[in-house]
């Protein structure tokens, strides 16, 4: 069936006055697209924007209103929490599954569906401290945040993908799971992963890079699966913003990625300031601690296959102290409360 929509008809629905009628109409113009491989292309400029208010509508019919629980970490004050309505993470979430959706029409509207549940209760974490913040997500996978970075995630994941998003820079160590492959939005790119250790580390609007520490992961510039490049240990790709392309690359030894190798060490009542020393030597990290008192209270502690965060997550909870951190310089303090 023939359906003739006119411009003025498509300029009404997009001001909000068309009829039921006009707008099951509309629908229907919709619904006619089912088996086109890429009805996208033979349509205007105002034709696609009501195509995309169209498929909007489609998802809101098929979730139910949610609620996003925002979680500031911040350490001047206690966590606080604020409610707010998620339509406008549907529509963000939208234009990343708009890429993939009219590729295979049948197949990806399922797929697609199913990304869009598992943004059915999104929480949002941001860290305005000075130190790395830890989340832990509800398949068991940890992702450790850096001061002035964002990462929004699902409560409960379902369905075929573990999707989250960030800004700023996040170390990911995500837990196996094959049916359910990791999926991360942020910094102009798509990380896609199983189950590996890596960062991503993105300077807004000109450069992300992405690192490997184990496993592997591929990256790509969405709606281009051309780009894809997969990485291994020790193996990074940046993403330039301006030339819109990704350069393989290889981590310097040297680099602020060895925080995150895992080492063995155990002390026995030994002094924090010879402790500092260790992790210096091993990290390659400038840690240190201007209080002299604090520097000279023993320490017995055993940091079996541990991240240098991970440690200094440990000494914040067992010495009642904070640190701050700059590139690879940390600086530990005692907290006055």
């Amino acid at each position: 069936m023939k359906f003739f929509i006119t411009p003025q008809l498509l300029h009404q629905y997009l001001d909000g006055q068309c009829s039921d009628e006009e707008i099951l109409m509309l629908h229907q113009w919709y619904d006619s697209f089912e088996d086109q491989e890429d009805p996208f292309d033979a349509l205007t400029e105002q034709e696609q924007e009501v195509m995309k208010m169209l498929m909007l509508e489609k998802f809101r019919a098929s979730v139910k209103t949610t609620e996003t629980e925002e979680v500031v970490f911040d350490h001047r004050k206690s966590f606080s929490t604020k409610l707010i309505y998620t339509l406008s993470g549907i529509a963000a979430l939208l234009l990343i599954v708009w890429g993939i959706t009219f590729n295979n029409k049948k197949q990806t509207q399922v797929d697609s569906n199913r990304i869009i549940t598992t943004a059915s209760e999104q929480m949002m974490v941001e860290n305005q401290t000075s130190s790395i913040y830890r989340q832990t997500l509800s398949d068991g996978s940890v992702v450790w945040l850096s001061p002035k970075s964002k990462l929004q995630y699902p409560k409960k994941f379902m369905g075929s993908y573990r999707l989250v998003k960030m800004t700023g820079e996040a170390f990911f160590e995500v837990t196996k799971d094959h049916a359910h492959p990791f999926v991360i939005d942020g910094g102009g790119v798509i990380t896609k992963v199983w189950g590996t250790s890596f960062r991503i580390k993105s300077l807004a609007n000109v450069q992300t890079e992405v690192s490997v520490v184990t496993g592997k992961v591929s990256v790509k510039i969405p709606e281009k699966d051309e780009t894809e490049v997969m990485l291994y240990p020790q193996q990074k790709v940046v993403f330039n913003y301006a030339s819109h392309a990704l350069i393989r690359g290889k981590e310097n030894e040297k680099s602020a990625m060895r925080m995150w190798g895992k080492v063995t060490e155990s002390f026995d009542n030994v002094p924090l300031d010879n402790v500092l020393t260790t992790l210096r030597n091993h990290y390659g990290m400038h840690i240190y601690t201007e209080d002299k008192e604090l520097g000279q209270f023993l320490l017995k502690a055993d940091f079996t296959d541990q991240s240098l965060p991970a440690i200094l997550e440990m000494l914040q909870n067992s010495l009642n102290a904070g640190y701050t951190i700059d590139d690879t310089q940390i600086v530990l303090y005692r907290k006055t409360n």
